[in-house]
């Protein structure tokens, strides 16, 4: 679905644009990039790595970084979906690292909290209830299960070779990556004007360390975990700067579907999925509100929300941590995108066109298109150098045909 908020008092636009990307995990990551080419390969002349200012969150700021860095989507799909031996090479592994530092320190815990927790029952039997004996064991778990520490190591590599710099005060475009202080539990935004000295990299390693999955990540004696936790997208950081057209993709919907009498729903999948709807509910919700608030906030700016369907079971049964079907569920955001615009391009096209910008009806609409399409094109940069070095050719030769 492509949610559609046109500016309540539009003006002449100010070529102004920006980007904004939720979170939601590998998943979302994937599900973003497809979304991001479909969007490219259908829109002209559209260059995601052109926009002014970029947001991200999450998942969502790993992306951000690499286009705000002037990484284009073809490379960066090569890089982290397809794999191509040819680019820096990409191991899921790398983020699946597990925190041996914390479980070691946490086990050196274990003895004193036991033999603790026990003395307490020992002394308070009737008044130490269950719950009270797991809260004082369970300081014995580490804050997370893994480090993503390696995930901050493979995007510095990744800017160093394909993108322009890790500091925030050097890139060309603005970048925000939004993350959460643990201990204030405030928003903390990183770049501009705001802890702009802290690298790039680092930042997207604080705004993805989802509590419990990853441990938090200490920078300057801070720590920080998912900007999530606190901010869907955080759009606002670019309508702010005056942003006048902005493309927001949210890959995490809740899921909606009719159920018979008889069934039990999203119950007979047990624990993960109920916790997988609850974070997709709350999720949405904070992403609605904002939406609302913009319109009225920001009357001059035109917003084209990307998102699933809420009755996508592909993508609801897809684990959120999964990486096996990275390509599959690339081009599948890819052709679940250029089918929304399609259906909705009668609410698009206006928007579009106050801005200049019109639909690729070539690419839209031709049957049996898939990413590789997309990827395997040349950039118009490409066509360009191309065709001049072809005219130029072709001069060479005829001036040489004149002189002979």
């Amino acid at each position: 679905m492509i949610t559609v908020k046109a500016a309540k008092t539009p003006t002449k636009s100010n070529q102004k644009f920006g980007l904004a990307l939720a979170g939601g995990g590998p998943l979302g990551g994937f599900y973003e990039l497809g979304a991001l080419c479909a969007l490219e390969d259908c829109l002209e002349p559209l260059d995601m790595t052109e926009m002014d200012i970029y947001v991200g969150v999450s998942a969502g700021a790993f992306i951000a970084a690499g286009l705000a860095n002037g990484i284009d989507l073809r490379t960066m799909a090569k890089i982290f979906v397809f794999s191509h031996r040819t680019e820096t090479p990409f191991n899921p592994d790398h983020f699946l690292q597990p925190a041996y530092k914390d479980y070691l320190l946490n086990l050196a815990k274990t003895p004193h909290l036991i033999s603790k927790t026990i003395l307490k029952w020992l002394k308070h039997p009737l008044k130490t209830s269950v719950v009270d004996m797991l809260e004082m064991a369970g300081k014995a778990l580490p804050a997370g299960v893994f480090n993503n520490e390696k995930l901050e190591n493979f995007l510095r590599t990744i800017i160093e070779d394909h993108g322009q710099t890790n500091d925030f005060r050097q890139l060309k475009k603005h970048l925000y990556v939004v993350a959460c202080e643990l201990n204030s539990g405030r928003i903390a935004a990183f770049g501009n004007n705001s802890n702009n000295h802290i690298p790039i990299s680092k930042a997207v390693q604080a705004s993805s360390a989802l509590p419990g999955l990853y441990s938090p990540v200490k920078i300057e004696g801070k720590y920080y975990v998912d900007g999530a936790l606190r901010r869907t997208m955080n759009a606002s950081a670019a309508l702010k700067q005056d942003t006048q057209l902005l493309f927001a993709v949210n890959p995490i919907v809740p899921f909606e579907r009719d159920i018979k009498i008889n069934e039990k729903g999203l119950t007979e999948g047990g624990l993960p999925l109920v916790l997988s709807q609850t974070f997709r509910s709350i999720v949405q919700s904070r992403l609605k509100s904002g939406l609302d608030k913009y319109e009225s906030l920001y009357p001059q700016a035109d917003i084209i929300l990307a998102e699933p369907d809420a009755d996508d079971e592909t993508l609801f049964n897809s684990n959120l941590f999964s990486y096996s079907k990275r390509d599959q569920l690339c081009d599948y955001a890819y052709q679940l995108t250029r089918n929304h615009l399609r259906a909705q391009q009668d609410q698009i096209i206006p928007v579009l066109e106050r801005h200049g910008i019109y639909l690729n009806h070539k690419n839209l609409h031709e049957k049996g298109r898939t990413i590789h399409a997309f990827l395997d094109q040349k950039t118009k940069h490409a066509q360009w150098t191309e065709n001049l070095n072809q005219s130029l050719d072709a001069l060479e030769r005829n001036i040489r045909a004149a002189n002979s």
